[in-house]
């Protein structure tokens, strides 16, 4: 039995669009807050913001593919291609993440000056705008969506350090090492929390049984109905990290009436957002 179920991933490209759209907007105001003040903060917010502006494009065009129905080619149909586009955003941003390690580190032993003034402007309106991508985020279900979520997150904390960042330097000329030091701690937590994700969405891809499904509890349900011997034999495995197939063969007493079987599995099945179960009864 097949349940269509696309309306997350239709959600989560219109929330993606919206992001997208937020994100090339700030990316003009960006690259000018960067040459204006100097600030390797700002300049390293620069390179990650014009990934993050990339990643949200494959995000949003992969998501709008994983809406397409079934096909003879991709018989189960084209979910998994949001967890192949959470994969691409994770590996990208981490890779960007190095390279504003790369960039920083060396500043931190040869700093200079930046313009504090133009920084907190700039803060300030990063924060407004990386906050109203949150807020469209932040009730994502797919994996697509927490991985940009993540990324956005880390925009907020970031805009949020330079923005105390800009006020110290204003009034401590002796800090300047403090910019690339922001930079570094940002990269870090972009690089654990998005190595997180981009673990989940592999476990995902190769198969392995939802961390959401109690495997003990499900086999307990399913021989407790009446008529059923036992089960012989079941795999499940998610297409998208919130909807599962599952194929199950199960051994039962063909004196009583297998179609009330088959209804009350898939009723138990259903709970664990099984949408495509394959029931087969010796």
């Amino acid at each position: 039995m097949r349940i269509d179920t696309h309306h997350h991933h239709k959600k989560a490209g219109e929330n993606l669009a919206f992001v997208f759209f937020m994100n090339l907007a700030f990316n003009i105001i960006v690259v000018i807050g960067a040459l204006a003040t100097n600030s390797m903060a700002i300049l390293a917010d620069f390179i990650h913001d014009a990934s993050d502006t990339i990643s949200i494009a494959v995000a949003w065009i992969l998501e709008k593919v994983s809406q397409k129905d079934s096909s003879d080619k991709y018989s189960y149909g084209y979910q998994r291609f949001s967890i192949l586009g959470a994969v691409i955003i994770s590996v990208f941003v981490i890779i960007m993440a190095f390279v504003i390690l790369s960039e920083a580190i060396p500043r931190l032993f040869a700093p200079e000056g930046v313009d504090a003034g133009g920084m907190l402007v700039v803060a300030i309106i990063g924060i407004i705008f990386k906050s109203i991508s949150v807020y469209r985020l932040h009730d994502g279900e797919t994996f697509n969506e927490k991985a940009i979520l993540f990324h956005q997150l880390g925009d907020v904390f970031e805009w949020v350090a330079i923005l105390v960042l800009s006020l110290v330097l204003m009034f401590w000329d002796g800090a300047p090492y403090l910019d690339p030091f922001v930079s570094i701690g940002i990269a870090l937590w972009l690089i654990f929390n998005l190595g997180r994700n981009l673990y989940k969405a592999l476990e995902v891809l190769l198969q392995k049984t939802p961390d959401y499904f109690d495997v003990d509890e499900f086999r307990r349900s399913i021989e407790e109905i009446d008529g059923v011997n036992a089960i012989d034999d079941f795999h499940i495995w998610s297409l998208d990290g919130i909807d599962s197939v599952m194929t199950l063969k199960v051994d039962v007493d063909f004196g009583k009436n297998v179609n009330e079987i088959k209804k009350e599995i898939y009723a138990i099945s259903n709970k664990y957002h099984v949408v495509d179960i394959t029931i087969e009864l010796e």
